[in-house]
């Protein structure tokens, strides 16, 4: 057995019928030249990647922190995605969060 196949396995539980029979791969370079980019982080199994994502330099091992060079790049996340990130990170993008709606409401 291929070891993706087997990794995809693992990532799914072992339920076969969860395994996606299509993808997108999108490359870094692409996603840089989009005007908008949002990425949504669910969860807290995705909490260290969204910790090294914003949070840590720009580095290949993470390739999603490229998006801290991009010039509207919007970082969508739940509560638990959250519990690795630093306290003062939280309280920064919460206030950035109710001054944004209160100019969406003008």
């Amino acid at each position: 057995m291929r070891i993706q196949f087997r990794l995809m396995l693992v990532f799914f539980g072992g339920d076969l019928s969860k395994v996606p029979t299509q993808a997108l791969t999108v490359g870094v370079q692409t996603v840089m030249d989009a005007r908008e980019v949002m990425i949504l982080i669910t969860g807290s199994h995705k909490a260290l990647a969204l910790h090294q994502a914003i949070e840590c330099g720009i580095s290949h091992m993470c390739t999603v922190s490229a998006m801290q060079m991009h010039r509207c790049a919007m970082f969508i996340a739940d509560e638990d995605a959250t519990l690795e990130l630093k306290v003062k990170t939280v309280r920064y993008f919460k206030g950035l969060m109710g001054h944004h709606r209160t100019l969406v409401e003008f």
